[in-house]
């Protein structure tokens, strides 16, 4: 029993010193300031470019559609989802924008 114990010990004192030394993959350090910001400009790209139109021509496909079918709840969908679209399009000269008027 004692000796089960030890062992049980053992293995949950190992298990945390690898954990311990394999901390950094586990937070996902980035090695530098500059790896980070290309990261998320390469995630902001993929939002902008390819996200934000798709997101435009399905709710303008779904709108045209209800439009055709005459359900007014559809088309207001299809106009909300347009609008979103675009304003994902818009969203780097919204901020250009906004930094521009605060001169920041």
């Amino acid at each position: 029993m004692k000796k089960n114990f030890k062992l049980e010990i053992l293995k949950v004192l190992l298990f945390g010193a690898v954990l311990f030394l394999r901390s950094h993959m586990a937070f996902a350090e980035a090695t530098s300031e500059s790896d980070l910001n290309a990261f998320l400009e390469g995630v902001g790209d993929f939002l902008i470019r390819i996200v934000g139109p798709a997101v435009l021509v399905i709710g303008v496909a779904v709108a045209g559609v209800s439009m055709a079918l005459g359900d007014e709840r559809g088309m207001q969908r299809g106009a909300l989802a347009a609008t979103g679209g675009a304003l994902i399009l818009l969203s780097r000269a919204i901020l250009a924008f906004i930094q521009n008027i605060t001169r920041f």
